[in-house]
């Protein structure tokens, strides 16, 4: 008899498929019910059992028309295989990682009921109990039970038979009737069994892919490190698959928020994308070079470019990073030569932070490192102004304190100018009128000599507008270029005033006496001292004190202030006292042209001055 003769022989015992039952189930049952193996009944009709329990489309054509089934329906429930691995399931793909299709997968309930209607040939096998994230019966609510595999993998596609081997398991699972509640995450894949993918963003991923995405993030997400997935606790399965596809099905925005929240969260460890993604990265590590899941690797590579350090030549899931977006500070002190310390303070000017901010940072970007370079390459050290503008560094302070300058501290006692400030006053002299032939000036530095005029002042008034004239010299660079005119007025002299602690040096000129005067006179008691800290060097040093100064002028005048009220140099008006006998304040050995007022006032020849100071 030929093939098709037999194909057109129709079995006069047959059976009606469950929805959803896969082709072998169908073929066990029908030889069950005919009382032979089916690789026997197979045989009879031309068909071969292990082709068709591989769902061959010619043996389901044959199956089709000797049982008289729906050759359509036969197909959308066989588990075709289209690749190494891979198969169709329904109305959707997978493979072996979550589908086993020689595995004996039944609900218990179900089959009890079938068998009790309809004898041993109503035990039967669904499509859906062979893919391994499914853990229960959807109409009686209960876990589903894998029974033992078989010799061969063809006697387990034997369904009817396994059934009949361990009939006690099947039994004692059925009377223990535990409850199952299905899952929002069985559910979905339930749907795409039946119905095909949804539209979302989900759409391209296999079943296996599906599941190994969303048990890995619900994972990340409750904290666990879930070492192997196959011997993960059913119950934490199903609870990490449901936070899993929570946010998956939510779109890349939701990853994108989720995975923010994992990088925040405290840890030991050092924050890095690796860590902070847990075992939903080590799953993506391992699957990214899958087509369907690309869309997920591209999340998740832009999320890790955007806010992680990266080296260069970096490889996030197998891709280039196109341009470093956050770096660490030993990258950051590398390329820019500066501390770490620094750096946080340079950043937390040109960014506006507070000082916990900038505490805090541990990594930093490109562009924030970029801000906080340009930001230092326009600054200069005292010491650096002092020469690019050619006067003494005490000169440079001054002229900060006069607003001349700009100024700025990080956190140190070191001050930095502007070197755009620098610029443009070195651009002000340059742009003066050369020296000309005719009238009398003389260099900046020789003229405030002369007239006992203070440089920084000089330079004030002229950057105020209240001076000019000037002229700018050849053969010196910087502010010592400029020529002053001998009759430009400055005003009067200015003269430190005594309402502070006053440095040796402010003593010395507001009491018109030398600085080692001033020294002795403090070591000797006459002037009192104080220990303030210097602004510019964090180092203590002595001032002298408002109080003492006051005591000391009620008490005392010095050889200086008597010579300006006489108008009269300091050095006749001191033969002159000498030679009347007025005498100097001894100072533990040494005498300081200062003269007690009683004394002073006893001599006629300064009386008047007395009595006019």
């Amino acid at each position: 008899m030929s093939d098709a003769e037999r194909h057109e022989r129709q079995l006069g015992l047959t059976v009606t498929p469950f929805e959803g039952e896969v082709p072998a189930s169908i073929v066990s049952r029908i030889a069950a019910r005919n009382g032979i193996f089916p690789r026997d009944l197979c045989s009879d009709f031309g068909l071969r059992w292990p082709f068709l329990c591989s769902g061959y489309p010619d043996q389901l054509s044959g199956l089709a028309d000797v049982a008289g089934l729906d050759l359509a329906k036969l197909a959308r429930w066989n588990p075709e295989k289209i690749g190494i691995g891979r198969y169709r399931v329904g109305h959707t793909r997978t493979s072996t990682g979550v589908f086993r299709r020689t595995a004996t997968r039944v609900c218990p309930a179900c089959i009890e009921e079938a068998l009790e209607k309809a004898g041993l040939h109503g035990g039967h096998q669904l499509l859906e109990w062979n893919v391994m994230c499914l853990h229960g019966c959807v109409h009686h609510k209960v876990p589903l039970v894998e029974l033992p595999r078989a010799g061969t993998s063809h006697e387990t596609y034997n369904v009817i038979a396994q059934i009949a081997r361990h009939r006690d398991i099947v039994k004692k699972a059925a009377d223990a009737d535990p409850t199952y509640a299905p899952t929002a995450f069985e559910a979905y894949v339930r749907s795409r069994i039946n119905h095909g993918p949804q539209a979302d963003w989900l759409g391209e991923l296999e079943l296996s892919q599906l599941h190994g995405a969303c048990l890995s993030l619900g994972a990340a997400i409750c904290g666990s490190l879930l070492p192997s997935p196959a011997n993960v606790d059913l119950d934490l399965e199903r609870e990490f698959c449901v936070e899993g596809l929570r946010v998956l099905s939510a779109g890349p925005d939701s990853l994108t928020v989720c995975m923010e929240e994992l990088k925040s969260r405290p840890g030991a460890r050092r924050s890095y994308f690796s860590t902070d993604l847990g075992t939903f990265y080590v799953w993506l590590r391992a699957a990214h070079g899958d087509a369907e899941v690309q869309s997920i690797v591209d999340s998740v590579h832009a999320f890790a470019v955007r806010n992680y350090t990266m080296k260069p030549k970096k490889r996030v899931l197998g891709r280039p990073v196109p341009a470093v977006k956050r770096m660490s500070f030993e990258t950051a002190r590398e390329q820019s030569g500066l501390s770490v310390g620094f750096l946080k303070r340079l950043i937390r000017h040109v960014d506006i932070l507070s000082e916990a901010q900038s505490a805090a940072l541990t990594e930093t970007t490109p562009e924030q490192l970029s801000r906080a370079i340009d930001f230092w390459g326009g600054l200069r050290n005292l010491e650096s102004t002092a020469v690019a503008l050619n006067v003494h560094g005490m000169q440079v302070k001054g002229l900060i304190e006069n607003g001349i300058l700009r100024s700025i501290r990080f956190g140190t006692a070191l001050r930095y100018v502007f070197t755009e400030d620098v610029n443009r006053l070195l651009a002000e002299a340059a742009a003066l009128p050369e020296l000309p032939d005719i009238g009398s000036y003389l260099p900046l530095r020789e003229h405030c000599q002369n007239q006992r005029v203070g440089i920084v002042r000089l330079i004030t008034l002229w950057q105020q507008g209240k001076v000019g004239g000037f002229v700018r010299g050849a053969g010196t660079v910087g502010l010592q270029a400029i020529h002053v005119p001998q009759d430009v007025d400055v005003g009067a002299r200015y003269t430190p005033v005594a309402t502070r602690d006053l440095t040796p040096r402010e003593a010395a000129a507001y009491l018109k006496i030398g600085v080692g005067a001033i020294r002795a006179l403090r070591k000797a008691g006459y002037l009192g001292h104080a220990k303030r800290l210097n602004a510019d060097t964090n180092h203590r040093h002595s001032l002298i004190t408002q109080s003492s100064i006051a005591e000391f002028e009620a008490r005392f005048l010095t050889l200086g202030q008597l010579a300006t009220l006489e108008r009269v140099a300091p050095i006749h008006l001191g033969r002159r006292l000498d030679r009347e006998g007025v005498p100097t304040v001894t100072c533990l050995g040494r005498h300081v042209r200062a003269y007690e007022r009683s004394h002073v006032a006893a001599r006629t020849v300064v009386a008047r001055s007395i009595s006019v100071g």
